[in-house]
């Protein structure tokens, strides 16, 4: 579907009402989808508004700012299967009075590992936005997480998709991008340890990125969390 005429205008207005310092970065989002609507997210739901329309913009600003939000780690909220406690004692050999606290270690490992993902689209966007990249929130664009605008009339925008792991991606978004201009990078390697900040695509920010700096920047997070809820 095509977007409202004036879709730019009614973008930085919507965001400049909930939240104004990131009314340039969505109207600038918009501008992007407006010339290539087949990249815009759907909204889900059985009432959801058609994508361009005014209702979509409208929407799609409050997730886009609400996406920021700060996001403390949370344990998966499905009940453990309990035949991984007999495989545990029986063949892992640990004692039965250890299964509560081991099952329990898991899960909040699990909770942990489903942020990293998003902890580290936080930590390249506070490296990435001041330098001329947007990050989708909110998951606005199909298979990216960043855009660039281009720095001259006629050039092309970029597009980046990040993934934590190399073996990360899902079909479905290794579809959408075939055909596309869209870049990936992935941060760590399923099959070998070590990192792969010295590959990322933009070769004018690899200097100011490092898997020191991402730590530091996980810490500070989780500290502010933890002083908030304090």
């Amino acid at each position: 579907m095509p977007f409202v005429t004036n879709a730019v205008e009614i973008a930085r207005r919507e965001m400049a009402a909930i939240n104004p310092p990131l009314a340039d970065s969505f109207a600038k989002l918009i501008l992007f989808l407006s010339d290539h609507p087949a990249a815009a997210s759907a909204l889900r739901g059985s009432n959801a508004p058609e994508v361009g329309s005014s209702e979509y913009l409208r929407r799609q600003a409050a997730g886009f700012s609400a996406a920021r939000d700060p996001r403390s780690p949370q344990a998966p909220a499905t009940v453990p299967d309990e035949m991984v406690s007999v495989i545990l004692k029986e063949y892992f050999d640990i004692p039965e009075a250890d299964l509560g606290r081991v099952k329990r270690e898991h899960s909040l490992s699990m909770g942990a590992e489903n942020l990293v993902g998003e902890l580290l689209e936080r930590y390249l966007a506070s490296v990435l936005e001041p330098r001329g990249w947007i990050w989708c929130s909110g998951a606005m664009v199909k298979a990216a997480d960043f855009v660039k605008p281009p720095l001259t009339a006629g050039a092309a925008w970029r597009l980046l998709q990040v993934k934590n792991r190399d073996n990360s991606e899902n079909s479905s978004s290794s579809a959408i991008r075939t055909g596309t201009v869209i870049e990936k990078w992935h941060r760590t390697f399923s099959k070998r340890a070590g990192s792969n900040w010295a590959a990322f695509p933009d070769a004018t920010l690899r200097a100011e990125l490092s898997e020191e700096a991402f730590k530091a920047f996980v810490r500070n997070y989780l500290l502010a969390l933890r002083n908030l809820r304090t």
